[in-house]
């Protein structure tokens, strides 16, 4: 199964990722170059600092190459972190590092190119070629770093030997930028070698996010939608999901507002058709609840009930007048016409008190109800 390229890089922050070099350089079991150059493209576009954690004994040259410039050619800041080993083509990507960081106990080896090639003369040839050629390329990179010629470069470093730096040596060169520490290794002693300083560091990391990833991803191609999906597929239908999701939180947001305006305009008709029952004289003003409870079990019924009952007669002046409807108040201004009324400027208190003896003067002033 291909690695899942989401599961190498850590988000660490502040617009900030991490991404883990450790173990062999190419391989089946080793750093993917496929995978890291696709996972640093993409990081480009969502990181614009990206740290990069080696601790690596070397492995594939052409692998570590392709690395190299997915790293160099980022537009993004790139800072290369050797937490424990940078060997052979694992120091060369190290070296691409702008800037480049080696913990205390940290090592970069750097040595000659060596390859296996078969086939004839010309062919075994060629193949030196490309070797001197790669050694004349590294050289280069290196001289740029420590601030020495590549002839120099060549002379010191690949002649055939193994060429261990401490992260001290490297710093004196010019190779490494800085020199951090790490928790807990103090207990790898003053002078560790190479393997322990290799182990150690792959015994401390934590930082990949989920040490299980692949049981993990077994796990999600199990369910039948991402069954024989890739990776990459499968990050693309998460977001999917992920928007779809979004916009069903959105539509039940809308439904719930919708829900809760039918049921104040629902309350708002139920009000207006009991304050009508009561001005009709249906029902008095304080049965008002129990007809809500009512409506609330079955609307249809109460309505029909209500509705049957008799509206209350409405009085007429002379019911005013002779005291059968209202109070005192209410006969004084029976007695008088809507003018007097208004010049009074009483029109108020007899629309506010007495409603339908106000419906009666106008009437009776205009000749049509209001």
């Amino acid at each position: 199964m291909p690695k899942g390229s989401f599961f190498n890089i850590v988000p660490t922050g502040n617009g900030r990722a991490s991404v883990m070099l450790y173990g062999q350089i190419g391989g089946k079991e080793g750093v993917d170059p496929e995978r890291i150059v696709s996972e640093m493209a993409w990081m480009a576009s969502e990181y614009p600092m990206i740290d990069v954690h080696i601790n690596s004994m070397g492995g594939e040259v052409f692998a570590g190459i392709a690395i190299f410039n997915a790293l160099k050619d980022s537009p993004s800041i790139v800072n290369i972190f050797v937490d424990g080993l940078a060997a052979s083509i694992a120091g060369v990507i190290a070296l691409c590092g702008r800037p480049l960081h080696m913990s205390r106990f940290s090592r970069i080896m750097l040595h000659s190119v060596s390859g296996e090639c078969e086939g004839n003369a010309s062919e075994m040839r060629k193949c030196a070629d490309l070797i001197e050629g790669l050694e004349g390329t590294l050289a280069d990179m290196i001289s740029q770093k420590c601030g020495k010629t590549s002839e120099e470069v060549k002379l010191e470093y690949f002649d055939g030997e193994d060429h261990w730096l401490t992260a001290d040596e490297a710093y004196r060169m010019r190779i490494c930028d800085d020199i951090y520490d790490v928790v807990g290794a103090d207990s790898l002693g003053k002078a560790p070698t190479n393997e322990q300083v290799y182990q150690f560091m792959n015994r401390l990391s934590t930082k990949s996010p989920n040490p299980n990833k692949m049981e993990f991803i077994d796990k999600i191609k199990a369910l039948e939608q991402f069954k024989d999906m890739t990776e990459d597929a499968i990050v693309a239908k998460v977001k999917s999901l992920s928007n779809e999701a979004a916009k069903v939180d959105a539509l039940q947001a809308k439904i719930s507002q919708l829900e809760a305006e039918n049921k104040a305009s629902k309350e708002a008709a139920v009000e207006a058709f009991l304050n009508q029952a009561v001005a009709d004289g249906r029902i008095k003003a304080d049965q008002k609840d129990s007809y809500r409870k009512l409506m609330a079990a079955d609307e249809a019924t109460t309505k029909t009930l209500i509705n049957a009952m008799p509206k209350a007669a409405k009085p007429s002046i002379n019911d005013y007048l002779n005291g059968a409807a209202g109070s005192g108040d209410a006969k004084d201004l029976a007695k008088m016409s809507w003018d007097e009324i208004d010049k009074a400027e009483r029109l108020g208190e007899l629309k506010d008190k007495f409603p339908e003896l106000y419906k009666a003067k106008f009437q009776e002033k205009f000749g049509a109800t209001e």
